[in-house]
């Protein structure tokens, strides 16, 4: 690649940044262009910061998003901090709207889970049936990863599913006794 596939910051930066923040807005009102009138707009868009050899942040795609769940579901830790660093949302979309850390947590990778949170995954939202993380640790029956989530204390341990389930029941219904006493020693219904 030569140099001049790669961006260039002005090199008058506070010239850059005023012609960033100013923006000249053309409009007609009616079809004569002598009544045309000039507004200008300011906007919060930033100038580019990239130096002349450096090579513009690519938009995360939703590929991106498939690699972190794929990373997140094998425990994959070094590809999920690659691809974190890379600035794929650690709280994307996959699947029936499901997140990596959903998906750590229904394969019991707690380390994973951990790293996620760490980057700021959020543990109460929701997949498209109404699971959230504790939901599918509990579905697991990952003991350390139940006990991990609710150390954050942001999920609602009775919360229901689409289908009125609660952490809870999932644990019952797949034989996890061990993580339904402690979801019933910490108030579940």
């Amino acid at each position: 690649m030569s140099p001049s596939d790669y961006t260039e910051a002005s090199s008058d930066r506070s010239h850059g940044e005023r012609a960033a923040q100013m923006t000249t807005v053309t409009t007609h009102a009616s079809s004569d262009p002598s009544q045309t009138a000039r507004t200008a707009v300011t906007t919060t868009k930033k100038p580019a910061t990239q130096g002349r050899w450096e090579k513009p942040a690519a938009t995360p795609s939703p590929a991106d998003c498939e690699d972190l769940v794929d990373a997140s579901l094998t425990g994959n830790l070094e590809e999920v901090k690659r691809l974190l660093s890379q600035g794929v949302d650690v709280n994307c979309r996959w699947g029936r709207s499901r997140t990596p850390v959903m998906g750590a947590a229904w394969r019991g990778q707690r380390d994973v889970v951990e790293l996620l949170v760490s980057e700021g995954a959020d543990v109460s939202l929701v997949d498209g049936v109404g699971y959230n993380t504790l939901h599918w640790a509990c579905s697991r029956g990952d003991m350390e990863t139940v006990k991990f989530v609710l150390s954050l204390h942001v999920v609602d341990i009775d919360a229901r599913t689409k289908y009125g389930e609660t952490a809870a029941d999932l644990a019952r219904s797949r034989g996890h006794t061990r993580v339904l006493d402690l979801l019933v020693s910490r108030g579940a219904q």
